[in-house]
């Protein structure tokens, strides 16, 4: 950092001393004393170096082929030749549950570590959902992937799943609890509908309430994302269903 004092003749208290250098810090005294001048150099961090594009294209395209096997299982085996593993990867693994496909998933550039007793290794955490066939949601992980050098690419070595969470299905029962059993098959329609077209939609129903009223209001997560692409946006939803000649009507909110 650096300092400079300079002393200045003095001065009364209503003739303010001004400066347009901002790195000049003017500190005020007493008109029978000094004016203090401190200029502070800039000390700034060097900024981060810059994401490898290799290295998060490599994750990218190996998740992006993931999620078509989870959807195509005839692809599974071709995913596994490319990864450098003598280990046989379980389907629930590569793929996701049983009856289920990845829905979205996403991983951070910034993420990308590079293990310091292998030259060109590097892992990455990486989030993924798998929805059922009518786009609820059922489990949700954090993965730990390792990739090593490869050809003139990077190939995964290891799939590490971590702090995995299947959501139970519930939100039936709930349903049925509060005699709307049947209106929740519109429901998934209305909820998966994409406001872009290509877009793909999943959803977790986080709540379903009978009012004192007889509506019903079901509260559920949204969460779009481009096939094939990283990333992932989510958004809470609430319908109000009401009764309506013997039936129940979505009622806006």
């Amino acid at each position: 950092m650096l300092l400079i004092v300079a002393f200045a003749a003095p001065c009364f208290a209503d003739e303010p001393v001004y400066s347009t250098d901002p790195r000049i810090i003017l500190v005020e005294e007493p008109a029978d004393s000094t004016v203090e001048i401190v200029l502070v150099g800039e000390n700034r961090e060097p900024p981060p170096p810059p994401p490898d594009i290799a290295r998060s294209a490599a994750v990218e395209e190996f998740l992006s082929a993931r999620q078509d096997a989870s959807i195509d299982h005839s692809l599974a085996a071709q995913v596994r030749r490319e990864m450098t593993t003598q280990a046989h990867v379980p389907d629930d693994v590569l793929t996701g549950p049983s009856g289920a496909s990845m829905a979205a998933f996403d991983f951070d550039d910034d993420d990308i570590r590079r293990a310091e007793d292998h030259a060109g290794r590097f892992s990455v955490t990486a989030t993924v959902l798998f929805a059922s066939t009518d786009g609820q949601i059922i489990e949700s992980r954090d993965e730990e992937l390792t990739f090593v050098p490869s050809g003139d690419g990077y190939a995964c070595a290891t799939i590490a799943p971590t702090n995995v969470i299947s959501w139970e299905a519930t939100a039936a029962q709930r349903a049925a609890d509060a005699g709307i059993a049947r209106d929740m098959e519109g429901l998934k329609e209305y909820w998966r509908r994409p406001s872009n077209p290509g877009q793909s939609v999943a959803y977790s129903v986080s709540d379903v309430e009978r009012r004192p009223d007889g509506d019903v209001v079901v509260s559920c997560l949204r969460y779009t994302a481009s096939p094939g692409k990283r990333g992932f946006e989510t958004e809470s939803a609430s319908v109000v269903i009401t009764k309506q000649d013997g039936s129940f009507q979505l009622k806006s909110r």
